[in-house]
């Protein structure tokens, strides 16, 4: 009795895969040969060409229409106040824990803004 080779049929799949995708892409690129490229062919003016070509005539034979300004009436900014931030108290324990966090600052406190 002759000895039967029984190999991994992983070779094959990929082999056929890629087979494939080549097949594949030679079918679009003959499909699509003979389709012409942006510049092939003759050009195709529609009625949207034609109205910006008129367009574009006109607009530089017509006078521009006189600018009406309305006077502007200044009002004065309305006026809120703001109150007061007070600062919360701060205990030991939470000034201590800052300090080991690196959140303290040298700078003064904000000052509130009228």
């Amino acid at each position: 009795m002759g000895a039967e080779r029984r190999g991994n049929p992983f070779g094959w799949i990929l082999l056929g895969f890629a087979v494939g995708v080549l097949a594949t892409f030679g079918v679009i690129l003959f499909l699509t040969a003979g389709l012409g490229g942006y510049d092939e062919g003759p050009e195709m003016r529609t009625a949207a060409d034609d109205a910006a070509a008129a367009a574009i005539g006109t607009a530089s034979a017509a006078p521009a229409p006189r600018k009406i300004e309305t006077p502007v009436v200044a009002t004065p900014p309305a006026t809120t106040d703001v109150p007061d931030r007070e600062t919360p108290p701060v205990d030991a324990q939470m000034a201590d824990d800052a300090a080991a966090s690196g959140m303290t600052s040298r700078a003064s406190p904000d000052r509130p803004t009228r």
